[in-house]
């Protein structure tokens, strides 16, 4: 038993001095949080300075809400300076754009857009102002009184450096006219005319004069001043006769699509020739809205 004691509990001179330094290892690591100087240096706030800031805070937050209130008053007074009176813009001066309360850079475009011979057709042209608020323009569209479009209308065309005067009397048929005469038109550019012939080709002709607007680059603007210079001559419609067309003549209407123009032509197979044109009804593709969409382009006339 001695032996087995005196084996394990007996240390030579390089063991015990090996077990003193790891006792004083672990004795001086739990002992460092409590010497070390835990406690955070505080800054030291200089009060004169603290008082200096904290006012130098207040007078600009004072500032600023004196700005902000000067702003609104001089808001006001603009607002109180304007006077909203019933007017043409295409004939008024500066003078009475500013009294309107419009600023001068507003101004100077409008000017420079009549002098170009730019023209207002409608009250809503004045959203097309460069630079123009929404709340400017649905302030002043109210009072705006424009002269209508006289029906007599003289321009110049110039055409290969040769200027060309045209007075035009009497409405032009838009399903006969051609690209010559629709040049004349005003606010008619280059590609227009041959656009809108292109168009009336597609259609077979015009029924209403609506559907000029849908002519590809037709602007609001220009549809309103050539209007007045149009009519349709109900002789001049082409029609498709729903008895003799074919599923692809049909077709090339751009109200007829592939679908009801393949069951226009079997429904006639399978019972014969259309008596009017109200059996196109019969169709179950064809609801009422179709039918009054495609009715004017169609004849049952042999």
């Amino acid at each position: 038993m001695k032996r087995i004691l005196k084996d394990y509990f007996t240390f030579s001179k390089k063991e015990r001095i090996a077990v003193v330094i790891l006792l004083f290892l672990i004795a001086a690591f739990i002992a460092a949080p409590y010497l070390a100087d835990t406690e955070k240096q505080k800054p030291v706030i200089d009060n004169a300075l603290h008082e200096r800031l904290l006012k130098l805070n207040q007078d600009s937050s004072f500032s600023d809400s004196t700005k902000n209130k000067s702003a609104i008053i001089n808001s006001d007074s603009l607002l109180d300076k304007t006077e909203l009176f019933v007017f043409d813009p295409n004939t008024i001066d500066s003078l009475q754009w500013k009294k309107l309360g419009l600023n001068n850079k507003i101004i100077a475009t409008i000017l420079n857009y009549r002098n170009k011979g730019g023209k207002f057709r409608v009250a809503e042209d004045i959203r097309k102002i460069w630079g123009l608020q929404k709340n400017d323009a649905d302030r002043l569209i109210p009072f705006i009184q424009i002269q209508s479009v006289v029906d007599n209308y003289s321009f110049n065309h110039s055409k290969n450096n040769l200027s060309k005067q045209k007075t035009i009397n009497t409405p032009i048929d838009i399903n006969t006219a051609s690209a010559e005469e629709l040049m004349q038109l005003p606010g008619m550019n280059h590609s227009l005319p041959y656009r809108i012939i292109n168009y009336r080709e597609k259609l077979g002709s015009f029924v209403d004069l609506q559907q000029i607007k849908t002519v590809y680059g037709m602007t609001d603007s220009v549809y309103q001043m050539i209007l007045p210079f149009f009519k349709i001559d109900l002789n001049t419609i082409k029609k498709i006769n729903i008895n003799m067309a074919s599923e692809y003549e049909l077709s090339l209407n751009p109200n007829i699509n592939r679908n009801i123009a393949k069951a226009i032509v079997i429904y006639r197979q399978q019972h014969g020739n259309y008596q009017q044109l109200e059996d196109l009804k019969k169709i179950v593709f064809i609801n009422e809205e179709m039918f009054q969409r495609i009715i004017p382009y169609l004849t049952i006339n042999q």
